[in-house]
Formats: structure tokens, C-alpha cells, sequence
């Protein structure tokens, strides 16, 4: 009990450091709009997608009209929601910086919108479309990081804008308008400037040159050592908030994958596939149920052993979107990135469930995972329906789920802990107070 207790006291002061509780601060604000953007992704590409795995099942084409048209109606809803969720983090970080050290002042919030804007905004070459990569989740950590940079600037060299009462006058609040001036004009200067630094980088093309290099270096060197460290380096980045990797390998091995259907459709066997072992067949099959780190282990076991409302409501929510591999919501509830508690389960259970699978293949007791399926199939199901069928890869992938929701459970225990000493050092602050 000893170690335990300061295990928590540990991972308590961790979590009482300012940034970390503005991020994890952050992160519970925009949870409602994660749910929403979760829940509009899955009926845009899942159920009203021609390749959704919902929309084949229930044969959506043959008794919804005009399927295009909603299908992009929800799909701009997706995009206004977690594909603008960096916007929203620097925003919401800015502004919850100001009020830690009350100092509230909504400008920075707003210099921080345009700021992570300027630096980020940049339209594709020869056309007038805008790379909104940069927005997405993928990014919320770098927003988070400049959202909180950019309060903390406002703290020091700024004027707090809203009062006690909230009753400024008009005169009032142009008066303070006028004195954040020269801080906000500072700041979006340096965005700029930051701006045209990027700029520079992509008009010689050295982001796409970066980018071809990575992965024709990763195409021409597979093997199994490099498929499972790119993935942990991939789980790693995700658990820090910062999911690019990801789109960097997403279209590595795509001569490997092709390669295996060729031969699986050629000999009408999966046996003997020239590349048994790809992040196709292991990651995508075997270490991807709910999303990157397994999540839905995470949801599963919160709802088997919380005893705390709130966190059922969070995970009783989350169910759904992490069967159909979307572990948004669960990653801003449980408060996931850069959480050390769930730093070991979130980067090793993907790993552990790739070599599990791997011997499984190696002895020939199930195929490799060759065959594409649809969008947003559920994790649990990719095995059995990418090796045409076999029911013991059904069995394997519902073992793994099982054992990855008794290793988590460990975990959500001490997270529990860290909470209620959290509570009860607030209520005594506040009691003192």
C-alpha cells in the first residue's frame, strides 16, 4: 500500500501542474463536441458511405435518397466538430490559462484562434483549397501547447478584461480593449512570422520531399522489427496528442497488401502469403479495437468497475463510437493524452496484441489478415471477415479484447485513486478557503 500511495501522490502532483490541468481542463470542455464529431463521422463514412460498413449491412442505397447529399451534410458536421478540434483547443487553452492565474481575458483565447490559424493556414499549391490537416485532432496538442504559451503571455504582459461582476461599461471594455492591444499585436506578428517560415519550407517542397523519403524508406525496408516499432512510435505520438505519424505510414505497404490479395485471389488460399506480417494484417487486425491504444478495453473496463456515475456516463457514451473503432470521445473523457497513468497499457497492449497474433499466423493456426473491409467495421470483427471467414481469428480477436480489458482494469483502478485524492484535497482547499 505504501508504494501505491505514493505512486498517487505522485501522479497527483503531476496532474496539479498548471499546463497539464489546463490540458486535461481542455480536454473535458470540448468532450461534448468530440461525441458529437464522433457520432457524425460514423453516419458520413459508416453509414452513408457506399464503403460503410453500416450502410452495406443495412443496404442504406436502396431506401434513402439523395444518399450523397446527407452523407456530405454529416460530413461537414464531422468537419466542423473534431476536424476543427485544434482550433477549438488553443481557444479553450488561451482562455482557461488566463483564468487559472485570474487574469480572465477571453482576447487571448481569441489571439490564440488567430494565431494557430496564421501559422497553419496555408492553401494547397496551384489552387484555392485550404490544407485543413493542421486542424484536425491530430494536431491538439501543438494548439493546446500554443493556446496555453499564449495565455500565459496575456498573464504577464496583458490587461484582465472581465471583472468580478462582469458588469463593465462600454468605455470600460474599450479601455481594456486598448491596453491588450500591443500584446495582441505582438503575438499575431510572431504568428506571422512563423507563418512565412512554413511558407518558405513548403515552396521548395522540403515538406513533401520529408514525407516521400519517410515513407519510401519505410516501403523499401519492411520487416516484422519495423512493423511493430512504427506502431508503438505511432501509439506513443497519439498518447502525446499529436497523431501525424499516423498519416505519414498510412500509405506504406500498400505494395505488400497488394501483393498478398493478388496471391490469396490467384491461389484461393491465405496460406503462404508472401508478406504474413504487414501493419495490415496485424495492426489493423489485431491492435486497433476502438482506435489507437485499444480504447475499447479502456471503455469496457471503466463500465465494468466504476463505481462513480460520472464515469460511466463518459464510457456509457463512448461505447458506440469505439466499437466501430473511434475512440475520440473516451480519449477527451477519461483525459487520456499525456496521462501517465494510462501511458503503459495505451502503448503496450497494441504491441502485445500484434504478437500474440504473429504466433497465431507464424503456426499456421489462423490466416493473415488480407482481405480490405469496410469502413468503419468493428475491430472485432476485421480479423474474421480479412482472412474470408475464419472463426478462430474471430475467437483470437474476442480473446484479445478480453485480456486487454483485465490488463486496463488495473489501470482505471489508480486512475479512480488519483481522482478522489484530487477531490479531497480541492474540498479541503476549498474548506480552508
Amino acid at each position: 500500500m505504501e508504494i501505491k500511495d505514493k505512486l498517487v501522490n505522485l501522479v497527483v502532483r503531476f496532474n496539479e501542474r498548471s499546463f497539464i490541468k489546463i490540458l486535461q481542463q481542455t480536454m473535458i470542455i470540448l468532450f461534448p463536441v468530440a461525441v458529437v464529431g464522433s457520432f457524425a463521422w460514423i453516419i458520413s463514412d459508416n453509414l452513408l458511405s457506399t464503403s460503410g460498413f453500416l450502410a452495406n449491412m443495412f443496404q442504406i442505397r436502396r431506401w434513402v435518397p439523395q444518399l450523397k447529399f446527407f452523407r456530405l451534410l454529416f460530413n461537414d458536421a464531422q468537419i466542423v466538430t473534431i476536424g476543427w478540434m485544434s482550433i477549438y483547443a488553443s481557444f479553450v487553452g488561451a482562455y482557461l490559462t488566463t483564468r487559472y492565474y485570474q487574469q480572465n481575458n477571453i482576447l487571448a483565447g481569441i489571439t490564440a484562434i488567430i494565431s494557430y490559424g496564421l501559422i497553419f493556414h496555408h492553401s494547397i499549391r496551384g489552387s484555392q483549397m485550404i490544407e485543413t490537416r493542421y486542424f484536425s485532432i491530430g494536431w491538439f496538442i501543438i494548439s493546446a501547447t500554443l493556446g496555453y504559451l499564449i495565455g500565459l503571455i496575456f498573464v504577464k504582459w496583458g490587461s484582465k478584461i472581465e471583472d468580478s461582476s462582469g458588469n463593465l461599461n462600454k468605455e470600460q471594455l474599450m479601455e481594456k480593449a486598448w491596453q491588450n492591444l500591443r500584446i495582441t499585436t505582438l503575438i499575431l506578428v510572431g504568428a506571422f512570422v512563423l507563418h512565412l517560415a512554413y511558407a518558405v519550407w513548403r515552396s521548395f517542397n522540403l515538406d513533401a520531399v520529408t514525407s516521400q523519403v519517410l515513407s519510401s524508406t519505410i516501403s523499401h525496408n519492411s520487416n516484422y522489427v519495423l512493423n511493430i516499432t512504427l506502431s508503438l512510435f505511432n501509439t506513443v505520438f497519439v498518447w502525446l496528442g499529436f497523431a501525424e505519424p499516423i498519416n505519414l505510414v498510412a500509405g506504406a505497404y500498400n505494395n505488400e497488401i497488394s501483393n498478398n490479395l493478388t496471391y490469396a485471389l490467384t491461389h484461393k488460399t491465405l496460406a503462404n502469403v508472401p508478406y504474413p506480417f504487414t501493419p495490415s494484417s496485424l495492426y489493423n487486425g489485431f491492435a486497433n479495437f476502438g482506435g489507437v491504444g485499444v480504447t475499447l478495453a479502456l471503455v469496457i473496463g471503466i463500465l465494468w468497475v466504476s463505481q462513480h456515475h460520472g464515469n460511466e456516463k463518459i464510457a456509457g457514451i463512448s461505447i458506440f463510437p469505439a466499437i466501430f473503432n473511434t475512440g475520440v470521445p473516451i480519449l477527451f473523457g477519461a483525459q487520456v493524452f499525456l496521462n501517465p497513468i494510462y501511458l503503459i497499457p495505451f502503448i503496450c497492449l497494441p504491441i502485445l496484441n500484434m504478437l500474440i497474433a504473429s504466433l497465431f499466423i507464424y503456426f499456421h493456426v489462423i490466416p493473415a489478415v488480407v482481405y480490405p473491409t469496410l469502413n468503419g467495421t468493428p475491430g472485432i470483427l476485421v480479423p474474421f471477415i480479412g482472412t474470408g471467414g475464419n472463426w478462430i481469428a474471430l475467437l483470437v480477436s474476442v480473446i484479445l479484447v478480453i485480456i486487454d480489458t483485465i490488463i486496463y482494469i488495473p489501470f482505471i483502478k489508480f486512475s479512480f485513486d488519483v481522482e478522489n485524492r484530487l477531490s479531497n484535497q480541492r474540498g479541503e482547499q476549498n474548506g480552508i478557503e
